[in-house]
């Protein structure tokens, strides 16, 4: 029995993997949920773009910023923000990539935010 789930449990691990290459470029916010309820916001102005030199940008509603570096492990996405005083590391679970869609969840406070990304 043991023969049958170490190689199931091998593959899992690799094609739970995320693919780097994937985040690469610009993306756009498509939907937003909090806690499992649709938030309805202009999301026109929310980006994402990742740089091949592992590098990204996000921008939010209003003014916010931010830049900095990240880096996947798994399915999880590493954001660090560099433009703060003290640079801070974020983690995102990537739920779904594709090269044409990106879903990921986070915890902001104690709220579950989701959040899907079409590729620009």
């Amino acid at each position: 029995m043991k023969w049958i789930f170490l190689p199931a449990l091998l593959m899992c691990m690799t094609s739970c993997a995320v693919d780097p290459q994937l985040l690469n470029g610009a993306w756009r916010v498509s939907g937003y949920y909090q806690n499992g309820q649709n938030v309805a916001a202009t999301l026109d102005s929310v980006r994402l773009e990742f740089q091949p030199d592992k590098t990204y940008e996000f921008n939010s509603i209003g003014y916010y910023r931010e830049s900095g570096t990240f880096r996947t492990s798994g399915n999880y996405l590493f954001l660090t923000d560099t433009t703060a005083g003290e640079p801070k590391e974020r983690a995102l679970k990537i739920l779904f990539l594709t090269k044409d869609t990106l879903k990921i969840v986070m915890q902001r406070d104690s709220l579950e935010q989701v959040l899907f990304f079409t590729k620009l």
